[in-house]
């Protein structure tokens, strides 16, 4: 594997996102008639995108990519409320990154939990993407 200089990243860095739940957003949109609240899968969504602001730190052609979540859903938002998520890097081993991220709407904490991403090579990545695209017949 390719040795990459990965001193632009810093245990403790943080990133903020800040989202209005919508329709578009909510658990009605994935489905959950009734629930006019912030879907579960869109929160995860937001928790993971809070962390890839690492991207700017990184070597020209290398990005991250999600691997694992860990979540709690821990309190409701409605429709309408603003939720504030923040990421925390927390652990830097090799490519692996280890992030804590914390939301909250005005009230309350909302969700709280540990995302993974790998750094990879993006030339890799999307030559890898094609092969498999070729394999599956969709190129």
């Amino acid at each position: 594997m390719k040795k990459i200089d990965l001193s632009g990243l810093k245990i403790g860095m943080e990133n903020t996102l800040r989202i209005i739940v919508s329709k578009e957003n909510s658990a009605e949109a994935v489905g959950y008639i009734g629930m006019p609240v912030l879907g579960t899968p869109h929160l995860v969504g937001v928790m993971e995108t809070t962390c890839i602001f690492v991207h700017e730190f990184l070597p020209e052609n290398y990005l991250t990519v999600g691997v694992a979540n860990s979540m709690k859903h821990l309190s409701a938002s409605p429709i309408g409320a603003t939720i504030v998520s923040k990421s925390r890097l927390t652990a830097i081993e090799g490519r692996k990154l280890t992030y804590h991220i914390e939301v909250h709407d005005s009230v309350e904490k909302v969700a709280e939990g540990t995302h993974t991403r790998f750094i990879v090579d993006s030339r890799d990545f999307f030559e890898n993407l094609e092969r498999k695209k070729h394999k599956l017949g969709l190129t």
